[in-house]
């Protein structure tokens, strides 16, 4: 498939490290008209090193599919203090379909609230009494929280995150499902891990959790 929009700044890059059959990851920094610039490839802490004039297998990790190209490595260049491999621009790349989305370990509060009636948003003094929650895994289409209360299997909630990164700190509203739970034996306290499926989630909340996550993995390859 071609792929002229594909790419863009701050995404995911992986590559294939031949010696040591590993994919190290890395993050485009820039999107050139016929390159693009990556960062220094880490797996564990080391930086997995390229050679100019070698070619690699580069996997980009999406929402919806791994795209697999083949890219060649032009050079080297500075950004600030910073080394950049650039690697030639592919204008095909092979999608292979993910069944689930991307998810992510993360610690994150949110606060939720049990959809009745209408299905109308709480006002804003209701949001004072809501229950609290910790999101301990975060995807596109779900997440992972845990609380005390025990709520039933089909419980649909409104559920207000809190994004925090070392740059940001944004709120997101979403609708989810609860699709499962599992109790938890927390010394003498009993609580409850819920996974949780989104619906009628915008493309525009999908994106910015999405951006999310791809931020709490460029802050953890630092």
């Amino acid at each position: 498939m071609a792929a002229k929009n594909l790419f863009y700044e701050n995404m995911l890059l992986e590559v294939y490290d031949h010696r040591k059959q590993v994919y190290g990851k890395s993050i485009i920094q820039e999107v050139n008209e016929d390159n693009l610039a990556i960062g220094i490839p880490m797996k564990k802490n080391e930086q997995v090193a390229l050679q100019e004039g070698a070619t690699y297998n580069f996997r980009a990790v999406l929402d919806d599919g791994l795209y697999y190209f083949v890219g060649e490595v032009l050079g080297t260049k500075s950004s600030g203090h910073v080394m950049l491999y650039i690697i030639s621009r592919p204008q095909q790349v092979q999608r292979r379909q993910r069944r689930n989305y991307f998810r992510v370990p993360c610690v994150l509060n949110a606060r939720y609230i049990e959809i009745s009636g209408d299905g109308s948003q709480p006002a804003s003094e209701e949001w004072l009494q809501a229950e609290t929650a910790l999101v301990t895994n975060l995807s596109g289409g779900g997440l992972m929280f845990v609380t005390g209360r025990e709520l039933p299997v089909g419980t649909v909630l409104f559920l207000r995150l809190s994004l925090q990164s070392k740059d940001e700190n944004k709120e997101v509203l979403v609708k989810g499902k609860i699709l499962r739970v599992h109790p938890l034996k927390m010394g003498r306290a009993l609580r409850y891990r819920y996974g949780v499926q989104f619906f009628d989630l915008t493309e525009k909340d999908r994106d910015e959790i999405i951006r999310y996550i791809f931020t709490i993995l460029r802050e953890r390859l630092r």
